[in-house]
């Protein structure tokens, strides 16, 4: 006679204390990790908006310390060209009821009084043939009697001293703007260099 298989007992095991208190581990580290990672966010979005309010802050702070333009507007925005004008300060005095504009050449002029001596700036759109070919530029240049050149913040100023006027005369042709700043004073290149690193001009 066959033996019946015994059947296989149902009984699950029964899970050891240890293995509790390892479950029980794994998820109060699983919970946290999830607690670092809110705060995390939590800070991650906190210095965002404090990082937002500062720039806003600075931006304020600037925009109230700014220097306004002097170019009256209905010049600045007659002309096509950047007008460059010189950054108001003890030396410098840009006299604002000196702004004029020619239309029929096209240029802009203004007085500016640097160390008590007072500079004409005459401003026009720089001419097509100086960007065609550079030589042209530095042909003009020549004929104004050049005897000096350094580089400002805005580029290449020659000094000159023309003979029809014997006039100094600081020549600057940069951002498609042809600049003269001439005066009947005799200004050090030092002093020159000075007052064109301190240039601002508008955008047209």
């Amino acid at each position: 006679m066959d033996k019946k298989p015994k059947a296989k007992s149902s009984v699950l095991p029964v899970l050891k204390p240890e293995s509790e208190q390892i479950k029980r581990k794994i998820k109060g580290e699983l919970i946290r990790r999830r607690q670092l990672i809110e705060k995390y966010k939590r800070n991650a979005r906190l210095v965002s908006v404090l990082l937002i309010i500062c720039l806003g802050i600075i931006g304020y702070i600037i925009y109230l310390n700014r220097t306004p333009s002097p170019i009256p507007k209905d010049i600045s925005s007659a002309v096509q060209f950047p007008i460059f004008y010189p950054e108001a300060s003890k030396q410098i005095i840009v006299k604002k009821t000196s702004f004029k504009y020619d239309k029929s050449h096209g240029q802009v002029s203004f007085i500016v009084n640097f160390n008590s001596n007072n500079i004409t700036f005459a401003e026009q759109g720089s001419p097509d043939s100086f960007s065609a070919d550079p030589n042209f530029y530095t042909a003009f240049v020549q004929k104004l009697n050049g005897y000096a050149t350094f580089s400002g913040v805005d580029g290449r100023v020659d000094l000159t001293l023309p003979s029809e006027t014997h006039e100094q005369t600081a020549v600057m042709n940069a951002k498609g703007t042809l600049l003269f700043a001439t005066t009947s004073s005799q200004i050090s290149e030092a002093n020159w260099k000075l007052l064109f690193n301190t240039l601002n001009n508008t955008q047209p």
